[in-house]
């Protein structure tokens, strides 16, 4: 079985100059859960809800120098704020990891669990095809075997 034949062909994508706040808005009206980052039509990034929630939390040193960050949901709420502003190129994940249409889908699976991403683009010629999930793959060998 090939991606090409369980991938999903409406993908949801954002530009890479669009801010968090404009990525957060269109992952919550899809109801999804990472987008493609496009350029000049092509794909050049991941950004996911984990990333944008890794980039509100307090970095390593600044819980070290200060307990009260990691319990401060004021000082967690004032950093979401100002990130409303940054550029998704800036925290997107790049280059993004990806499958071919005709790929097997254990092979991609395989690369999913690997590479610890739950979903990636389906990009043939340069040009974004569909994206397929972790989700999608065991849906499949799940209704496979029963």
């Amino acid at each position: 079985m090939k991606v090409g034949e369980i991938m999903t062909k409406e993908v949801h994508t954002i530009g890479h100059a669009q801010t968090l706040k404009e990525c957060a808005e269109v992952m919550n009206r899809h109801h999804a859960n990472g987008l493609v980052v496009m350029e000049d039509g092509k794909p050049i990034g991941v950004i996911t809800k984990a990333d944008i929630f890794k980039a509100i939390l307090p970095r390593y040193p600044d819980i070290i120098e200060d307990e009260r960050h990691m319990t401060d949901l004021e000082y967690i709420e004032e950093r979401a704020h100002k990130l409303y502003e940054v550029k998704v190129r800036e925290i997107m994940g790049t280059p993004p990891i990806t499958a071919s249409s005709d790929m097997p889908i254990i092979r991609a699976g395989s690369q999913m669990i690997l590479r610890r991403v739950k979903q990636v683009p389906v990009v043939d010629k340069d040009r974004l095809v569909g994206i397929i999930t972790l989700t999608d793959i065991i849906n499949h060998l799940l209704n496979k075997i029963k």
